[in-house]
């Protein structure tokens, strides 16, 4: 389910210049598909990655890309639709209030072997990508990573969404919860809104720490528990859980696996 947040990216240089770099040793090296690493740039909890003079939005909740432009990426150059569901980069800029020139989905994601390291900003390409710690069967939807953990101490199965930053429940999940927040976001259906909050214990991997998951009502809240429904899954998770953990993301293997981030419990 493809979701944006706000982001305000900058486009640096020095970070253009190692992607592209990189981008070019990776073309070169196509053949034995030996790892490389991109720099990108975590704004405002979404992954925000220089291709050349552009900003792409790496993004596991859209199974398709969007761009108006052809560009480069995993040694590959992609010609994509320059809109998904009716909607361009250029409205989803508008909407989100920054700039985003191109959004790369599950399309083009799923034929790669990936590894989302947040701490240090940076994806690792590659087949000889190291597995994480935790290895799990990775399911999918049109190419949307589906994986288990424990929330609320019940054992079940998320969408894993890199295009958003807060997590979503079902709200059968947080039934006489205690709501201990609520945050501002924004769908390309619905516009901006405020969402409740609840801060729920999580587990993953054995390791049991609080995530803070919003929930949605009305016909966003419908056209989510439809899906949530149609996977057999509980929640969204966005790029909070990568503030815990690095996540390697492999669909021709079907699996997903994490390593725990130090100093993280």
């Amino acid at each position: 389910m493809p979701r944006f947040s706000p982001v305000s990216a900058s486009k640096p240089t020095d970070v253009m210049l190692d992607n592209c770099c990189a981008l070019f040793e990776t073309f070169h090296k196509k053949e034995i598909l030996m790892a490389t690493t991109l720099s990108f740039i975590p704004d405002k909890g979404l992954i925000m990655l220089p291709i050349g003079d552009q900003m792409a939005l790496i993004d596991t909740g859209s199974p398709a890309s969007i761009s108006s432009h052809p560009f480069d990426f995993g040694g590959e150059r992609h010609t994509t639709p320059d809109q998904f569901m009716g909607f361009t980069t250029r409205q989803l800029s508008h909407l989100a209030g920054i700039a985003i020139d191109i959004l790369i989905g599950c399309d083009i994601l799923s034929h790669h072997k990936l590894r989302i390291r947040w701490q240090e900003q940076g994806i690792d390409i590659g087949d000889d990508t190291p597995d994480g710690d935790t290895v799990d069967e990775m399911e999918s939807m049109s190419g949307c990573p589906i994986f288990p953990l424990r929330i609320a101490g019940n054992n079940t199965k998320a969408l894993f969404d890199t295009g958003a930053h807060l997590s979503y429940i079902s709200q059968s999940l947080v039934a006489g919860m205690t709501q201990t927040g609520q945050k501002a976001d924004f769908h390309p259906f619905k516009g901006h809104f405020t969402s409740p909050t609840y801060t729920i214990e999580t587990a993953l991997g054995g390791k049991a720490f609080a995530m803070e998951y919003g929930t949605l009502s009305g016909e966003l809240g419908a056209a989510v528990d439809m899906t949530l429904n149609m996977t057999n899954t509980t929640a969204v998770i966005g790029t909070e859980l990568l503030q815990h953990f690095d996540c390697t993301l492999d669909w021709k293997e079907r699996r997903i696996s994490w390593s725990l981030i130090e100093g993280k419990n």
